[in-house]
């Protein structure tokens, strides 16, 4: 589940409304305020280290602020528990950052090294524990050597715990708000409010990669948590009749398949249109309720083959026959691959014809 988790939230945040709307919504400042789309652009994450060994970084932007670049480097993490040394790795991915920054001469005024903003991205269930700096991982140094230490911080943005409001038409305020919800009421606002901000937007991809991740997502949670158990016994029909849910994925299910006049008209085209039809919906209930795993699988794998048609759709490719085979008969990990190399920009001719020479 990390790595389809993972795969999604980097197809998200490669959309630079959303990234523009995680700083406004833990940042403050009126610099990070006042960021317009015109000022993120994506750049390599894959560095090479002294020792020839390649790191890659999960994401990084580059931000034009006040006639300055700041690099932000995001790393998504969703793991079910906190990473001890999140700090040193940080300081180990800045400072790659800044080797390559160096090497290929893209230096601030002065022949300066731009800032950084570090972020960690994280989903997991417990709270995080780990120290947010160097310093909090090592001893105390002996009397005149305070200064010298290492002193990497990051910005931790913990999705599960963090107090944000969606009030302010902020897409990953609203995202978060939905994945705390467990009431219709909440749920419905919330989806509602998010289909009107995204067709405001105007931004297809964003809304499909928004809509995917969604459709998996609850696919994924729904069949682990409501299969039919080994004896074969239905899922009861009471959980979807509770008021409150154990999970939004839960609730949003409801809503979609039960209570779908609770959305406006054009959610309701929006989130069942895009991988959450009808026929689709009721096919996860029918495979809740028989417990077929297969059935699961297969509607993750045609999710994932609509969004990437529609990725190449996007990009006035034309799909030869032989694509269209080989996204035909290709498994859900390596469909998840082509998505994930996609948004990393890689052309779709050296992606199918890569895939081609890996048989």
């Amino acid at each position: 589940m990390r790595a389809d988790h993972d795969t999604g939230y980097k197809q998200l945040f490669s959309h630079p409304e959303m990234m523009r709307d995680l700083l406004r919504a833990f940042m403050p400042q009126p610099w990070a305020q006042a960021l317009e789309l015109a000022a993120f652009e994506r750049v390599n994450a894959s560095y090479v280290g002294g020792a020839g060994v390649q790191r890659h970084d999960d994401m990084v932007w580059r931000l034009q602020v006040g006639g300055e670049c700041v690099y932000v480097y995001l790393l998504l993490e969703f793991q079910s528990y906190d990473d001890r040394w999140m700090a040193l790795r940080m300081q180990v991915y800045v400072g790659l950052l800044y080797q390559d920054l160096v090497k290929q001469g893209k230096l601030g005024r002065r022949g300066k090294l731009p800032p950084v903003l570090p972020v960690v991205l994280y989903a997991g269930g417990r709270p995080w524990r780990a120290s947010r700096s160097v310093s909090g991982l090592a001893l105390v140094p002996p009397e005149g050597l305070e200064l010298l230490q290492p002193e990497q911080q990051y910005l931790l943005i913990d999705q599960n715990r963090s107090a944000v409001s969606a009030s302010g038409r902020n897409l990953v305020a609203a995202l978060f708000g939905l994945q705390h919800s467990r009431s219709r009421q909440a749920c419905s606002h919330l989806v509602n409010l998010l289909t009107e901000w995204l067709m405001e937007e105007r931004n297809q991809l964003l809304r499909d990669s928004l809509s995917s991740w969604i459709s998996r997502t609850m696919q994924h949670k729904l069949g682990r948590t409501h299969g039919a158990d080994r004896k074969g016994k239905a899922m009861k029909a009471e959980v979807l009749e509770d008021k409150e849910f154990d999970s939004w994925e839960e609730c949003l299910y409801d809503l979609l398949v039960n209570h779908k006049e609770l959305l406006r008209e054009d959610a309701r085209k929006l989130w069942i249109s895009k991988g959450l039809e009808e026929g689709r919906a009721e096919g996860i209930k029918s495979g809740l309720e028989e417990g077929r795993e297969q059935g699961r699988e297969e509607g993750r794998k045609q999710a994932a083959r609509d969004l990437l048609r529609r990725l190449l759709a996007r990009r006035a490719v034309e799909v030869p026959p032989e694509w269209v085979r080989r996204i035909g008969e290709a498994d859900e990990a390596e469909l998840e691959r082509w998505l994930e190399q996609l948004y990393d920009g890689v052309p779709p001719s050296e992606l199918f014809s890569a895939s081609t020479s890996d048989d």
